[in-house]
């Protein structure tokens, strides 16, 4: 798997605000930025991880890798705070 973070950034982004256009003004990208980032992440993954409707939802596969992607998001903070200090 080579999604990056910026991949899994959009997603879990789309999944809390429900909507790619918050999620790219909150991303500072355009909208049609945050859809090429989740479909390639889903090329990546073999799996659709959002169900595109108002508002998004993850699948069942999308629920499974948005804890994984917290987790990751969260493991990245803390590496980046370690080597800041």
């Amino acid at each position: 798997m080579r999604a990056g973070f910026k991949k899994i950034n959009a997603f879990l982004t789309v999944v809390d605000t429900g909507s790619f256009e918050e999620a790219a003004r909150q991303l500072y990208i355009t909208p049609s930025a945050v859809s090429l980032r989740l479909s390639s992440l889903e090329d990546e993954m073999g799996e659709k991880l959002v169900v595109r409707r108002r508002p998004c939802i993850p699948t069942a596969k999308g629920k499974i890798f948005y804890q994984h992607a917290l987790e990751l998001q969260n493991v990245k903070t803390q590496l980046e705070r370690a080597f800041a200090q």
